[in-house]
């Protein structure tokens, strides 16, 4: 299956990403115009930061391709490439809120597992550069099984820099050998909420829960207006597999003013992404089986936190 995969997927990125760089100077000059007339740099922005991104998917599967390729040294090299051109291109920039957990709190004998919003595309790319290059872990991310058909994370899921997983217990399964196999220094990202927060499916998950009589748990989730309820399978599964890593806690306040989703093709500008960390100790976490009251209130101060570093308006 990953042969067949591969034989389809790689030709074609490889191909469209070729396509995507012949074509650069024409689509510059042709959204440059546009944007004159729109009175807006957004087309250009566009086509400079899709050209950025061939340009680091076909750089990386050549180097996949000569071999002798390390996981971390690897995953380094594109968050450090993706960031800068973010910064540049679109000047968005990562900035850690005072009251944060600092790196040098973060013991390195022992393994972190990461809980972290998510919330619209791109914000797993910006968290995983401030684990990697701020904090100086090694990470491993949970990401679903169909990102498999992108050829570089695909490759990165075998070099062991990624974990792609399904729905059900054999996810489950997955994140607790991924994290049972962690080291001091390496850090597990994970994002309980399962998905990108959108409004459609934050609504679809309070009928959820109402529909299956979990109407408390629904009320909550209807307050909870920034985030979607947390799945505690996952997480479970990670601190059963590693029992003596602490917990790295990971909010930030999106790409949009509201701090909520935004439509995939409207790439954000001239942003601050705040992130706020905090760090609870293995000693202080309850048992696997008691941990969804403890990640459900720790989801709420995540929401509210959220909620006090947006603009509403």
């Amino acid at each position: 299956m990953t042969v067949l995969r591969r034989f389809v997927t790689v030709p074609l990125v490889s191909a469209l990403m070729v396509c995507v760089l012949v074509s650069a100077p024409l689509l510059l000059a042709v959204t440059g115009l546009a944007g004159l007339a729109a009175r807006s740099s957004r087309p250009v922005r566009t086509v400079a930061l899709a050209t950025t991104y061939a340009f680091i998917e076909l750089r990386t599967l050549v180097k996949l391709a000569l071999g002798d390729v390390d996981c971390d040294r690897l995953m380094g090299d594109i968050l450090t490439t993706a960031y800068a051109a973010v910064r540049r291109i679109l000047d968005v920039e990562v900035v850690l809120d005072p009251s944060s957990t600092t790196p040098e709190e973060i013991p390195r004998h022992e393994p972190v597992i990461v809980l972290s919003r998510h919330c619209g595309p791109g914000d797993s790319l910006l968290v995983a550069w401030l684990l990697t290059i701020e904090y100086r872990l090694q990470v491993r991310i949970v990401l679903k099984a169909i990102l498999r058909c992108e050829p570089v994370l695909d490759f990165a899921g075998e070099l062991g820099c990624l974990c792609f997983v399904a729905r059900g217990g054999r996810a489950r399964h997955q994140i607790h050998d991924l994290a049972a196999s962690l080291a001091g220094g390496q850090a597990l990202l994970l994002f309980p909420e399962g998905a990108n927060f959108t409004l459609p499916r934050w609504r679809t998950a309070i009928a959820e829960l109402r529909s299956t009589g979990r109407i408390r748990a629904a009320s909550r989730a209807l307050r909870q207006s920034y985030t979607l309820p947390p799945h505690t399978g996952g997480v479970a599964a990670a601190v059963t597999g590693a029992p003596s890593a602490n917990v790295l806690v990971l909010a930030h306040n999106g790409f949009c003013p509201d701090g909520r989703a935004r439509l995939w093709w409207q790439l954000p500008m001239h942003r601050q992404l705040l992130v706020r960390t905090a760090l609870f100790p293995a000693a202080e976490l309850p048992q696997p089986d008691q941990l969804s009251p403890w990640l459900e209130r720790t989801w709420t101060q995540v929401d509210a936190w959220v909620a006090g570093h947006t603009d509403p308006g």
